[in-house]
Formats: C-alpha cells, structure tokens, sequence
C-alpha cells in the first residue's frame, strides 16, 4: 500500500520570466544530490519486506536491464548505473528504499564508509 505525502523539493527549474522574481533576488545555484523514497514500512513483517523488495527488483530489471551492482545482505541493495547518477534499490530493517543519488555523492559516501570501518574517523 501508498499512502502519498507531499512534499516540496526545489530543483532550481523555474521558468525564465520567474527566475529573477521569487523573493526579489536570484537564487543561489544549489544541486540536489541524493532523492530518497520509502516505498514500504512493514515494521518487522520480513516476509512482506522480501516481497516487496523482489517485486520491485524485477520491475526495474525490466525495465533498466542488468543491475550494475548487487550487495546481498540483511540490508540488501541493487545498483543501476549510468553516467552521472545511479539509482538504488535498498532493503533496510522493515522498509523498501528508492533512491537516485549523484555518482560523486556515492563515492563520496563508500570513501567515507570505508574510512569509519578502518577506525580512520
């Protein structure tokens, strides 16, 4: 089950003419590095978990191909790669996650990972 929620999330498109109006000044650049979606919380039903998670790993395996990258575990992921962004398929305690995070951001985050395991942070 869905159950929407809105929220705003500024991507700095704007039309032309609206550009230099919002608030009087231009607004500073900003990139958005990561978009994160929970697409379930079963809280600790693991069966519905697992489903969810298999059922939408091959909708996306379908519609994208072969995933780039697969990491089996308890909190289980699957990467589709492509040149500036990558998108993830995350299941992590009794959620399913969708996200589209930046390749930079991504590296970014495995380096920091990889520091905090060797005890370097």
């Amino acid at each position: 089950m869905i159950r929407p929620r809105w929220d705003l999330l500024d991507t700095g498109f704007e039309r032309a003419d609206r550009a230099t109006s919002r608030h009087g000044s231009v607004q500073d650049e900003t990139m958005v590095e990561r978009v994160r979606l929970r697409l379930t919380d079963y809280a600790g039903q693991w069966a519905q978990v697992l489903d969810a998670f298999t059922r939408m790993a091959a909708a996306l395996h379908t519609s994208l191909g072969e995933p780039t990258d697969r990491k089996p575990g308890a909190d289980a992921a699957i990467h589709w790669a492509g040149s500036d962004t990558t998108l993830v398929l995350e299941r992590a305690g009794g959620s399913v996650y969708l996200e589209l995070v930046t390749n930079k951001r991504m590296s970014l985050d495995e380096e920091l990972l990889r520091m905090d395991e060797e005890g370097l942070l």
